[in-house]
């Protein structure tokens, strides 16, 4: 477990932001510790990635990690997050710029540039909206209701007793934060590897991340993998995308993104659903947010 004592200063700079790199190295770390059948919702993501991964890729990852440990290798080698780096290129940019880019990392840059190609940039979009989704909720009970209340609902067995919050991870480990900067990361890959950097910026900690229970329908093709879609054959094929897309709250611009559709459709499927009460909707700022009613979770429960 991870014990951390944080002092008021530090609970006022809580702050939350997301990462393409942690999801690499997340997503690199539940293929190593699952060899076999990834358990759910990394099953069908898993299985597609060791489909289309180069044999040679594969097999020079799995050597870099045997050599120098997954777990061992991250918290000296990962950065910070940093918001004004969100995407891929620039945070592996800016990781080589820092590390030197030394002789001995360029093979492992290779690889992780590789592997980002082909298990996460087709499905980086519908992704990373979701993690965006996360942050503006999270965000908005921070800014309303303080950060107490958002550390006590992250969830994911991450517990917030104050002054302290303890998280599940592979060793014991005490730390003490002390008038720095604590950054919360989302990310989907959770269940692969916890990442926890510290250096003089402050502490960094992922956890998961509510979409992580749709990451089959993030990372699906367009049929979403079902030959026989009784939701569909009731409400249509869209429809009951959409209906699937709002266990959790999202815009409509992030069910879009995340289902490949047009907004302009979504928009059209949204008033249907809202108006015939299986989705509510709720405004968040200028933003506004749609998600499943009760009857519209029966509906899911009965039909799938």
């Amino acid at each position: 477990m991870i014990r951390i004592d944080v002092d008021e200063d530090t609970l006022r700079t809580v702050r939350l932001t997301f990462s393409p790199l942690w999801e690499t190295f997340g997503s690199i770390g539940l293929l190593a510790r699952y060899r076999g059948e990834a358990p759910s919702p990394y099953t069908e993501w898993a299985r597609a990635v060791r489909l289309t991964m180069p044999v040679g890729l594969a097999r020079d990852l799995a050597g870099v990690l045997h050599d120098s440990g997954l777990s061992r290798l991250v918290p000296g080698f990962v950065p910070l997050p940093d918001p004004a780096r969100n995407t891929f290129a620039a945070e592996f940019d800016h990781l080589r710029r820092i590390r030197g880019n030394p002789p001995e990392e360029r093979h492992l840059y290779s690889l992780l540039a590789r592997y980002w190609d082909v298990a996460l940039a087709p499905h980086w979009n519908r992704i990373r909206s979701s993690l965006e989704e996360e942050i503006l909720l999270r965000g908005r009970t921070l800014a309303v209701e303080g950060p107490e209340a958002m550390l006590g609902e992250l969830g994911g067995r991450v517990l917030w007793t104050r002054p302290r919050l303890t998280v599940p991870y592979h060793r014991d480990l005490d730390l003490t934060i002390t008038r720095s900067r604590l950054l919360l990361v989302p990310t989907v890959f959770s269940g692969g590897l916890r990442l926890l950097v510290e250096d003089r910026d402050g502490v960094a900690m992922s956890y998961q991340a509510r979409a992580t229970g749709r990451l089959r329908i993030l990372t699906a093709g367009a049929d979403g993998g079902r030959s026989e879609d009784r939701l569909a054959l009731l409400l249509g094929k869209g429809r009951a995308q959409v209906v699937r897309a709002l266990e959790l709250p999202m815009t409509t611009t992030a069910v879009a993104e995340s289902l490949g559709l047009a907004k302009s459709t979504v928009s059209q499927h949204l008033a249907v659903l809202s108006g015939s009460g299986v989705v509510w909707k709720r405004r968040i700022g200028a933003s506004v947010f749609y998600q499943l009613d009760e009857s519209g979770l029966a509906l899911l429960r009965q039909l799938g």
